[in-house]
């Protein structure tokens, strides 16, 4: 590999690590929070709140 194709894989993969980090696991896991919540809400809404 030359220096100039090694220098632009290096910044494609920082540019991927920085993607990855900072927009797709945090929305990752909110959407899978908020699913899991949604889930819950919906299972009480159609069965009533435990305890009872």
């Amino acid at each position: 590999m030359s220096n100039e194709a090694n220098s632009t894989t290096k910044k494609t993969e920082m540019n991927v690590f920085l993607f990855i980090t900072v927009v797709l696991f945090p929305l990752l896991s909110i959407l899978l929070v908020s699913g899991y919540g949604f889930s819950i809400w919906i299972y009480q809404l159609l069965f009533g709140p435990t305890g009872f």
